[in-house]
């Protein structure tokens, strides 16, 4: 279908371009909000994005495909606001979080609501650096392939493996930090 409203707005009617704002809006604000960590700065980002997806229309190779070419230029205009932006510390401190049992853990994540699980999963993303919660938002958000994460961030291949990797471990390990002490209120 992106190849039909592609030829339509290269052809001169720019108006069906709006067809890939509609269909990409969502997963692009939800990069761009994993790598800025600011709603207004995403929605900027998403704008901007777009912008420069249209101008540069032309260029896309119609090999690919028009989501992969569109999410790489919402990671690098996110990217590019993070470097103009001030230092922020966006990691945490893997030392200080203990063992727990994955028992435990899981247990009271289930034991959350809807509700609640969303933002303790928002609360751990946000402590990650800005690269793991781009990974893991394309890989499980967006449910980008290996491949596909490789274009669009364009970090190699083996690379993005591992880092992926890394990053679901960081994730466990935030989320682990962030149950015990759950946990511990609700028995303490």
């Amino acid at each position: 279908m992106d190849e039909l409203y592609l030829r339509l707005v290269l052809a001169g009617d720019a108006s069906k371009f709006s067809w890939f704002v509609d269909r990409y809006k969502g997963m692009a604000f939800s990069i761009a909000y994993r790598i800025v960590n600011s709603r207004e700065d995403a929605e900027e980002i998403v704008q901007d994005a777009f912008l420069k997806a249209f101008k540069s229309l032309g260029k896309f190779r119609q090999g690919s495909k028009f989501s992969t070419w569109f999410y790489r230029i919402v990671v690098n205009t996110a990217l590019t606001k993070t470097r103009s932006a001030m230092p922020r510390p966006d990691s945490f401190d893997e030392g200080v979080v203990e063992d727990l049992l994955v028992e435990n853990v899981d247990s009271a994540y289930h034991n959350l609501d809807t509700a609640e699980r969303k933002a303790v999963v928002n609360d751990a993303m946000d402590r990650l650096s800005v690269e793991d919660r781009l990974l893991l938002t394309l890989y499980y958000l967006n449910e980008n392939s290996i491949g596909e994460i490789t274009e669009i961030t364009g970090i190699a291949r083996e690379n993005v493996k591992m880092k992926l990797y890394r990053a679901r471990n960081r994730m466990y390990k935030v989320l682990n930090g962030k149950l015990k002490s759950e946990i511990s209120s609700v028995l303490g």
